[in-house]
């Protein structure tokens, strides 16, 4: 066991957090106001089983020595020390070889090393380098960036650190390797690499993206003592100076993106991995520009996880525009087809309130009632977190004219919202719920919590649920939800209860992640009992179901009125028969 793993093992997560502020019981977790920014109501849990911390106020989460970090303003060297003498460990300290970081950093290196020369020098890269050049690349720019290839191998990449002197035990806590009861395999295999380097010109970690066929297609390194994909922007090193010169930072979410916008002469350009801004990376652009432009190709304003990142960017006083690129491509299509497009479509970027408002009015009709108030519950959520004053009194004028609606009516409703009190998933199946908690809608917030209950099972129960996983909309939980149906169906053969340090251990470090925010969710104290825990469980399942049936019905309605248009008795017949069927079959779900 490494010295991480051992201080992990001695320190509780709860008893350290306990010596800076007082934590309730919470079932299975722990909660506290934040100690990382002002909130009235609890959203700061922590997990005992996990060993983990998050803040679903600021986003801000961890373990042990990432709480230290943010509390105490250390580095990770100076938090493994204190941690390591408060658990009675003595660290490996290899004179010759340096300490951990700057061992991590060493192997990365050489690891970038030889990703590249494969690229670019040896046969087993051929296709890889085909394949950026089909991206439209060139060889300036793949050197440039140092890109490289992992070879379709179990153990090269392990094999060559080894014959350099590096322990398999450091090739693991790199995350390059994947542990396995012979030492270890190489986590990259058959993929182009992009390594990710720190605005101080270290490579702190990898991503890849798959060749020819498997999943998952983009791969990213694990968290290690020197990567927090959270606190990463991709290209910052080479993007920082004319970052800061336009004062404005272009965030896209694919590193190819990135790569081509700087090679075609926009170098302002990062890449984030993702469409959800979080506060590390807020922090890291505000060190250079007052203004961040969103490029993602997705509706921002259905995606709640973006909306979260853009209220925390907000928060943080940088001014948010989007990029609204035609026809529905990515940059990357964009820039290949031609650049000056792409230039335009940066020059025409506009404020993300005016986004949302062009967003919500070509989903909705503002000449009828309920399209208005569907808008105004979609929006007003939205408007109550515009930090600065006079932003927020600006856009509540453009509200109110375009939904004819007076200035005091939507202000009354907005100061509302600010006042409800902070919805849980204690409540998730009252009607309102969505409305109030504005940011995701029921549906996604009933999955949450579905996925949430079974995660917490209680440790007497021994179940398989056998629901189908269509019922969840969102593909990352339908996965969840896959991998604990086949689990439980594993241990339950053996009578074994659901634990859930055990599940994640195999399971790849994106869904990790996931699963861990999930864990932290609060639950009623009641459901850590099977009986109330089971009714829960199938109260939501209904519900759930009850929410497809709805929307089935909403499409077949729609279809029947155009059949009537046009006079298709046969398919009308059909129609209403289904629509009949689907109508007895939602009343039994009330």
């Amino acid at each position: 066991m490494d010295d991480l793993s051992q201080i992990k093992e001695k320190i509780n997560i709860v008893d350290l957090i306990q010596e800076f502020l007082p934590l309730k019981k919470s079932g299975v977790n722990f909660k506290a106001n934040c100690p990382f920014h002002q909130e009235k109501t609890a959203s700061f849990m922590v997990s005992p089983d996990r060993g983990i911390w998050r803040c679903f106020g600021c986003s801000k989460g961890g373990d042990i020595f990432k709480f230290l970090m943010e509390k105490e303003g250390l580095d990770f060297k100076e938090a493994l020390e204190i941690l390591a003498k408060k658990a009675g460990v003595s660290l490996k300290r290899p004179s010759s070889e340096g300490n951990l970081r700057d061992r991590l950093l060493e192997i990365n290196l050489k690891a970038a090393e030889f990703f590249h020369f494969l690229l670019t020098q040896h046969k087993l890269g051929k296709n890889a380098l085909e394949y950026l050049k089909s991206r439209g690349l060139t060889i300036d720019t793949i050197k440039e960036f140092n890109l490289g290839y992992s070879p379709n191998s179990w153990d090269s990449l392990t094999n060559f650190l080894l014959k350099r002197g590096f322990k398999t035990s450091e090739i693991i806590q790199s995350g390059l390797g994947v542990a396995s009861k012979s030492g270890c395999y190489d986590r990259f295999r058959g993929r182009v690499i992009f390594p990710l380097v720190d605005s101080k010109n270290q490579v702190i970690s990898f991503a890849g993206r798959i060749l020819d066929k498997g999943e998952p297609k983009y791969l990213n390194g694990p968290q290690t003592p020197i990567f927090d994909k959270s606190n990463f922007l991709f290209g910052l090193n080479l993007a920082k100076a004319e970052i800061r010169k336009k004062d404005q930072a272009i965030l896209t979410e694919g590193e190819l993106d990135m790569i081509l916008s700087y090679q075609s002469g926009v170098k302002n350009v990062v890449a984030c991995k993702g469409t959800a801004l979080t506060l590390g990376q807020v922090d890291l652009i505000k060190k250079y520009a007052e203004t961040v432009i969103l490029c993602f190709d997705m509706d921002l304003a259905g995606d709640s996880a973006s909306r979260r990142g853009i209220e925390i960017a907000d928060s943080a006083g940088l001014n948010i525009k989007v990029i609204q690129i035609p026809d529905g491509k990515d940059p990357a299509e964009l820039i290949l087809k031609d650049p000056k497009i792409w230039e335009e479509a940066v020059e025409k970027a506009e404020p993300i309130y005016d986004y949302y408002l062009k967003s919500a009015s070509s989903r909705y009709k503002t000449n009828q009632a309920e399209d208005k108030k569907k808008m105004a519950q979609e929006l007003i959520p939205i408007w109550a977190k515009i930090a600065d004053p006079v932003t927020a009194d600006f856009y509540l004028q453009k509200l109110s004219a375009m939904l004819s609606v007076s200035e005091d009516v939507l202000k009354k409703e907005i100061e509302r919202f600010k006042s409800a009190p902070s919805v849980n998933y204690k409540n998730i199946l009252t009607e309102d719920t969505a409305i109030k908690k504005g940011v995701k809608d029921r549906r996604e917030l009933l999955e949450e919590y579905l996925l949430s209950l079974l995660l917490k099972m209680p440790f007497e129960v021994i179940y398989v649920p056998s629901f189908p996983e269509t019922i969840f909309q969102k593909e990352v939980h339908r996965s969840i939800y896959v991998l604990i149906v086949l689990y439980l169906d594993t241990i339950s053969f053996k009578g074994k209860s659901f634990r859930i340090a055990d599940f994640v251990k195999s399971l790849p470090e994106e869904l990790v992640t996931a699963i861990d925010e999930l864990y932290l969710v609060e639950v009623d104290q009641k459901l850590e009992s099977a009986d109330p825990w089971k009714v829960e469980v199938e109260t939501v399942v209904a519900e759930l179901k009850r929410i497809l049936i709805k929307a089935s019905l909403e499409k077949l309605s729609a279809q029947i009125k155009n059949a009537q248009l046009f006079g298709e008795l046969e398919q009308l017949n059909t129609l209403n028969r289904r629509f009949r069927d689907l109508s007895v079959k939602l009343r039994s779900f009330k």
